[in-house]
């Protein structure tokens, strides 16, 4: 971690530089961050070798952004610690590990296997996000399988929640509702811009579950779209 950002963290007590953003400090520092990105996915382990790769090869400079939204998101946030829902096979979590190297991960999924469609051979979502962060050098991490809807609460509190997993109307609410149990600052949505299922859900989220407790919300462009919910603290 910089000495800057050390400075800033023990200005606020130890907390994150983001806790003081205004909503145009976010933008702001959030463009500088996806300016200067340049982050790559993993040679080896990302969406781009997965089981279907072929859709993800066909849109690859959409991704590509997408993916760097991502890192840029987690370094205006610089987040403690970091829990997603969603984690598949890691390729979300090198993004935002990239961008915050110092937060403490916990990644949430049934990690149900599928096989490649080039040769037919298995493929193994926790192992590969396994061998992912070893490969990058990504210590401070924990996966855990489970099926969300079995859960009351989330392992730990946390400072940043990705809500990533299943983006039907039910699902995406229940999970919206699960991420609060953490005790966010701020609760990233992905894929938020779905007008049939995701956004209503979102709405819903934002009117009955939150009302007064949001401080700001920033939309992040790319492809599927994503939330940005600051809550107040």
């Amino acid at each position: 971690m910089s000495a800057t950002i050390k400075k800033l963290w023990q200005s606020i007590g130890g907390k994150p530089p983001s806790f003081r953003y205004s909503e145009e400090d976010f933008r702001q520092v959030f463009q500088q961050n996806l300016e200067t990105c340049t982050w790559e996915p993993h040679t080896l382990y990302s969406v781009f070798t997965q089981y279907d790769q072929e859709y993800y090869l066909a849109q690859r400079e959409a991704f590509l952004h997408k993916y760097r939204c991502f890192y840029a998101v987690a370094k205006t946030i610089l987040p403690r610690k970091l829990i997603e829902l969603g984690t598949c096979a890691g390729s979300s979590a090198d993004a935002y590990l990239s961008g915050a190297p110092e937060a403490a991960y916990i990644g949430l999924d049934v990690f149900g296997e599928n096989v490649r469609h080039d040769d037919q051979s298995p493929w193994k979502p926790y192992e590969i996000a396994k061998q992912l962060f070893k490969a990058r050098g990504y210590k401070n991490c924990k996966l855990l399988r489970a099926d969300l809807r079995t859960l009351e609460r989330l392992p730990s509190k946390a400072d940043m929640v990705v809500v990533d997993a299943a983006h039907d109307f039910e699902n995406e609410y229940a999970d919206l509702k699960l991420a609060l149990t953490a005790d966010p600052a701020f609760i990233f949505v992905d894929d938020a811009a779905d007008e049939l299922q995701a956004k209503p859900a979102i709405e819903k989220f934002l009117a009955e579950d939150l009302k007064e407790r949001v401080d700001y919300r920033i939309s992040i462009d790319y492809m599927g779209g994503g939330l940005v919910i600051r809550l107040k603290k």
